[in-house]
C-alpha cells in the first residue's frame, strides 16, 4: 500500500495572504504536511510519497526528517491534481491511499480506510458536513457540490447543486485506488485529455463508464482549509476547544 500525499500546486486563492503552500500552514506549531504524515500508521511509514511542484524545496526541508519518496511534476502549474495522481499510479504497481494536503483529519481515517478490504476505487465522505460548513461560514449553493450514494456505491459527485438533497456528504480529499484498477485508471488517464481535470470531475466520468466506486461513511474530525477565512475560522474554532 502506497500513502500519496498530493502537494504540487501553489493553491492560487490563499497564497497572495500567507505567500506559502497551503501543506506548510501551521497548526498548533506544526505543518499541515507534516500532520498528515504522523496519521500515517508506523507499519506503512516507509511507504509515503509526496508529489511536489511549487516550492518543492520548502516541502522537502520540512519533512526530511521522515521516510519519505518524492515525486516531481514538473508541469504543476498547467496540470491539476488529477494528473499528480497519474504520475504515482505510474511510479508503483501497488494499491494507493491519495490524499490532499489542505484537509485536517485524524488518523482513524486512514486506519478505517486500510481495514477495508476492497476491489473497488473507495471515497469516505463527511456526513457530519454541515457542520463543517457552519464553521466555515460558506453559502452551501455557491460552494458545496453533490454527492449522492446508494447503499455503498457512490453515484454522483462533484457537480453544482441545485437542492439540498443531492448532498449526502462531502468528498474529504482521501481516494483509495486498488491495484486491480491501477492500469485501468492510467490507461484512461492517457487516452483522454484529462491533464487540467478535476478528481471529482474523474469519478463521474468512471460512473459513467459504470466502474465502481464505493464510499466510507466518516464522521470524524476533517476540516479543509481552501481559503483564508477557512484558516481564520479553524483558528477560532482551535481557541474555543
Amino acid at each position: 500500500m502506497q500513502i500519496v500525499f498530493l502537494a504540487a500546486g501553489k493553491g492560487s486563492r490563499i497564497y497572495k495572504k500567507i505567500k506559502i503552500n497551503k501543506s506548510l500552514i501551521k497548526v498548533k506549531r506544526k505543518t499541515i504536511i507534516r500532520r498528515l504524515i504522523e496519521n500515517v500508521p508506523n507499519q506503512k511509514k516507509n511507504k509515503i510519497n509526496i508529489v511536489l511542484g511549487f516550492n518543492a524545496n520548502l516541502i522537502i526541508k520540512n519533512t526530511k526528517k521522515f521516510n519519505v519518496n518524492y515525486i516531481f511534476n514538473k508541469d504543476y502549474a498547467k496540470t491539476e491534481m488529477l494528473y499528480s495522481m497519474y504520475l504515482a499510479l505510474k511510479k508503483f504497481n501497488d494499491d494507493f491511499i491519495f490524499s490532499y494536503t489542505d484537509i485536517i483529519y485524524s488518523s482513524s481515517i486512514i486506519k478505517k480506510i486500510l481495514k477495508y478490504k476492497s476491489k473497488n476505487i473507495c471515497i469516505p465522505i463527511n456526513i457530519n458536513w454541515k457542520k463543517i460548513w457552519n464553521i466555515r461560514k460558506k453559502n452551501i449553493f455557491e460552494d458545496a457540490e453533490t454527492l449522492k450514494f446508494k447503499q455503498k456505491n457512490l453515484i454522483e459527485i462533484g457537480k453544482k447543486i441545485k437542492n439540498i438533497n443531492e448532498v449526502q456528504g462531502q468528498f474529504m480529499g482521501i481516494f483509495f485506488i486498488p491495484k486491480n484498477k491501477r492500469k485501468l485508471i492510467i490507461d484512461i488517464i492517457e487516452n483522454n485529455n484529462f491533464k487540467k481535470r478535476q478528481i471529482t470531475y474523474f469519478m463521474n466520468y468512471l460512473l459513467k463508464k459504470k466502474i465502481k466506486i464505493n464510499i466510507l461513511k466518516y464522521s470524524g474530525h476533517w476540516y479543509e482549509i481552501d481559503d483564508y477565512n477557512d484558516l481564520k475560522e479553524y483558528n477560532k474554532l482551535l481557541i474555543n476547544e
